[in-house]
């Protein structure tokens, strides 16, 4: 994401976090969510940087050969929401999956209170890291409760630097957020370190995907140059400074199809079409987007998302950027 767009975005979750369980300007394509999640600006993968550790594990490397990005790509989300401690709080819902890291349950208390809670794996940390003092069910953890909203957020600490790990949060109005929060918590680590249920991907899917790793450094460097810096967000997210003043990211996600937003389409060749949006403000940019794969009849999908962001605003066609750099990625991609 572009530096410019990386400060807004610390501006929109202090939004959203004030107003937990109120809608705050969102552009999450599921509208699902009855409290929106944090976020946190991307980490940068610098090896050589001190991590603050918890851990004995290199920098760079999970505290446990179990956490690798590729094995939390695998993990199924709703089953770490262990419905018999759920059904200790109160009365379950119906697990709710969003994307391809989180899923909620929005439940009720012993009194029939709204109670909503959501784990996400995979999340990117950066402070939350130095902040976890305590340990819960094996893990290093954070906890923050953000004052008269009736949010809290656990962070479990997989890997230290760059800080990676699983976020509980809890939406509540009528007692302690927290307190359901850390009940799920130890329940969540219990689960991740004896063995974190796990999903088999439908053929094609991209959940199994690297974002970061997917396609070699000659489509990149076309785009941002050969010198750059490498960030990731979650899972699913990667994107490339350059020192050119271009910024190239890749988003994987479930999301509907971009057509029906109104836009241009693009012929990308060999029978795959993406729907284009330019803008030429003073960082002129271009998004790419397509559905990789469907997943049910109503329009909802796989979505690729490539953009493009000139940020030193040079001499540059972004939208011919953005569209080569996918037709590159299209063979990497996996097929059914």
């Amino acid at each position: 994401m572009p530096r410019a767009a990386r400060s807004l975005l610390a501006a929109v979750t202090a939004c959203c976090a004030v107003g937990a369980l109120v809608a705050c300007g969102a552009t999450e394509d599921l509208a699902k969510k009855t409290f929106p999640r944090t976020t946190v600006p991307a980490a940068r993968h610098d090896p050589a940087s001190p991590a603050t550790s918890r851990s004995t594990a290199p920098s760079g490397e999970p505290a446990d050969p179990a956490f690798t990005p590729d094995k939390l790509r695998l993990v199924d989300p709703c089953q770490l929401l262990d419905t018999s401690v759920l059904a200790e709080l109160g009365t379950p819902a119906k697990a709710d999956p969003e994307g391809f890291s989180e899923c909620n349950n929005f439940m009720q208390d012993k009194q029939g209170k709204d109670l909503s809670i959501s784990v996400s794996v995979g999340d990117t940390f950066t402070t939350e890291v130095a902040q976890a003092t305590t340990k819960i069910g094996g893990l290093w953890a954070a906890e923050s409760e953000l004052e008269d909203s009736g949010a809290c957020f656990v962070n479990l600490i997989l890997q230290d630097n760059p800080g990676l790990g699983i976020t509980i949060q809890t939406g509540y109005d009528h007692g302690d957020p927290c307190e359901p929060a850390r009940t799920v918590a130890e329940s969540v680590a219990d689960r991740m370190t004896r063995g974190a249920p796990t999903r088999t991907p439908q053929p094609g899917s991209l959940i199994t995907v690297d974002p970061c790793t997917v396609v070699g450094a000659g489509p990149i460097s076309e785009v941002v140059g050969d010198k750059r810096d490498l960030f990731a967000y979650g899972l699913y997210h990667c994107s490339w400074d350059g020192s050119n003043g271009v910024e190239l990211s890749l988003d994987l996600r479930e999301a509907y199809d971009p057509k029906d937003d109104g836009v241009a389409s693009v012929d990308l060749g060999g029978g795959h079409t993406a729907y284009q949006r330019a803008d030429n403000n003073s960082y002129p940019s271009c998004e790419l987007s397509w559905v990789h794969r469907p997943i049910n009849g109503d329009g909802l999908g796989e979505v690729v998302e490539v953009q493009v962001d000139n940020i030193d605003n040079i001499q540059l066609d972004v939208c011919a950027k953005a569209q080569g750099f996918a037709r590159a990625l299209l063979p990497a991609l996996p097929t059914a």
